[in-house]
């Protein structure tokens, strides 16, 4: 049964990175945009926390540091947001820009490439009383940090919220833009918003990478798990009841490919786990017709490129020569009596 408890304890861990992720791009999505940028924002939490935690010696100060680079990549592409930029082609030089970043930072100042481990403790574990003598309950819910009950508590604080009047606002300028608009919302106001805390959440994520699990800080520590998460609010069809089932599938999956490394398991099968479960998401996703043109419509109002190509509309003049033609030609064309 401890067995069982520890994976579950694991499988938990491995969620919360992913579950902040998929709270920032369920935001996102639910105000109308689509924030294809989390990955960047997780990394840079990631190394923004291990940094600020090492200079000033508390973990704490870290993790408040990695939300605020998160919500200033939220800020900027807000910022272009206003200013019509393709928000696709930004978050992904976004992505790129970030990743190359870090390794030129870790190799220009912190001496090294692949791993930066200074000496600072990570958050400390909270201990519930009488909890921990518990056999089987003691194993799985004990021995977390203040992150990962925050994650899976944001997410129940997120769906009380989308029942206020803030909320159902901020549902209305994502549904019907142009609707919310003439009724007097503040649409503009209300997205900037949203993409600024989606980019501190989605920090958050990636303090828990650095600061809050493992103290140090490795070259591409966010591992896809910011694209994991965008995955995981497309699997709960973006609503916040459906978010920790969607996202505790990659979590299990990941402290799966873990175990199975204690075997004699092909490493390449294990680290594949995670993405055969994302690709398996997504192809459920793309098998819902609902899901599908939600995200079409969020990519039609967050960029340029189309991704479908329409047909071109006939021009007038030439479709009434041709409504004009075609009877003649088919009196001409026929043979026999009428």
């Amino acid at each position: 049964m401890n067995v069982v408890a520890d994976f579950l304890n694991s499988g938990i861990r491995m969620t919360t990175p992913i579950l902040f992720a998929a709270i920032a791009s369920l935001i996102s999505a639910r105000a109308g945009i689509l924030n294809l940028a989390i990955e960047s924002k997780v990394l840079l939490g990631s190394f923004t926390g291990i940094l600020v935690a090492a200079w000033t010696g508390s973990p704490l100060a870290g993790v408040l540091a990695a939300s605020l680079s998160g919500a200033l990549i939220g800020a900027i592409m807000a910022l272009a947001h206003r200013f019509e930029v393709d928000l696709v082609v930004l978050a992904i030089g976004l992505n790129i820009l970030v990743l190359q970043l870090t390794v030129f930072l870790m190799r220009s100042f912190l001496g090294g490439v692949g791993t930066y481990k200074p000496d600072v403790s990570t958050l400390t574990p909270i201990t519930v009383p009488l909890l921990g003598d518990l056999p089987f309950v003691g194993h799985l819910l004990n021995r977390w940090n203040v992150l990962v009950y925050a994650a899976f508590l944001l997410v129940g604080l997120l769906a009380l919220w989308f029942r206020t009047r803030a909320g159902r606002h901020l549902l209305a300028v994502g549904e019907a833009p142009g609707a919310a608009a003439s009724s007097g919302l503040p649409v503009a106001r209300t997205q900037v918003l949203a993409l600024i805390v989606a980019g501190a959440i989605a920090g958050l994520g990636g303090s828990f990478l650095s600061v809050g699990d493992l103290g140090m800080f490795t070259r591409n520590m966010s591992a896809d798990r910011g694209w994991i998460g965008i995955t995981a609010a497309l699997l709960a069809l973006n609503r916040p009841g459906l978010l920790i089932p969607a996202a505790g599938v990659f979590g299990l999956a990941s402290a799966a490919s873990i175990r199975l490394q204690q075997f004699d398991v092909p490493a390449s099968l294990t680290q594949f786990l995670p993405q055969g479960a994302a690709f398996v998401a997504l192809v459920l996703v793309g098998l819902r017709a609902r899901s599908r043109g939600r995200f079409l419509q969020l990519w039609r109002s967050s960029s340029r490129i189309p991704l479908s190509r329409r047909r071109a509309p006939v021009p007038v003049d030439e479709a009434v020569s041709t409504t004009e033609v075609e009877p003649a030609s088919a009196a001409t064309t026929r043979t026999g009596p009428p």
